[in-house]
């Protein structure tokens, strides 16, 4: 699978430490390191990145200064233990969030959506092939291919896939519109289906493989545009 790159620019190890391990947890980035100011000038120079993480105090130099000198830098996502500095980012164009150290999950997740234009819900990241989604304290990868459906449970969905369930901090409305639609459809109100794994159907259910999901009424109509009926 392909990898975003990123780029950490941060001079205390513990913050780097503490990012690092959070991004490792998404699997979707090739991290670098630079630990000061001329460290990250020589990554900036020598190599591209998808994201950058900056630290505003680098030592005794700003990191503000790295987007002034290179003004065409991929998003910037901008950590300080200082609010006020938040204020100095509001007008770069390529900052496109400040976060607070420490680093907290949620946070991060909020921030590379953003950062990204990706898709954006409250616990879960969408990619072109696949999402990660919170699960209770942790975050998970859900392969698009490999997802079969989703079934409402209270405030909280069940994804099936791999022939197994997993309960996700994600209402069915909420996936429903951060999925794809081209590949996820919702067939009932506690239901969405992939429309890749679907194995038959009649005039009331959708099936995959020997499980049944039921039709809802009000979405028959939106049903038949992608599924002929008899």
């Amino acid at each position: 699978m392909f990898k975003k790159k990123c780029l950490i620019i941060e001079d205390s190890e513990i913050a780097i430490v503490t990012l690092s391990m959070q991004l490792e947890k998404l699997s979707m980035y090739d991290i670098s390191v630079a630990r000061n100011y001329n460290q990250a000038k020589s990554c900036l120079s020598n190599d591209t990145y998808d994201l950058i993480f900056l630290d505003i105090k680098l030592h005794e130099s700003s990191g503000l200064d790295l987007v002034s000198e290179f003004p065409k830098l991929p998003p910037v996502i901008v950590t300080s233990s200082n609010v006020e500095f938040a204020i100095d980012t509001y007008e770069i164009n390529s900052v496109m969030d400040f976060i607070k150290k420490p680093v907290t999950e949620d946070r991060l997740i909020k921030a590379i959506d953003k950062a990204l234009n990706r898709q954006q819900t409250s616990n879960s990241i969408v990619e072109n092939n696949f999402v990660f989604i919170k699960t209770g304290r942790h975050v998970m990868k859900f392969d698009f291919e490999k997802l079969d459906y989703i079934n409402a449970y209270g405030i909280y969905s069940k994804i099936y896939s791999d022939n197994k369930s997993t309960i996700v901090n994600e209402s069915i409305a909420t996936l429903e519109e951060a999925l794809p639609n081209q590949i996820f459809r919702r067939v009932h109100k506690s239901y969405i289906i992939n429309i890749k794994k679907v194995t038959g159907y009649d005039h009331k259910n959708i099936f995959i493989n020997e499980v049944v999901i039921p039709i809802g009424f009000s979405y028959k109509k939106n049903v038949s545009e992608y599924i002929q009926f008899i």
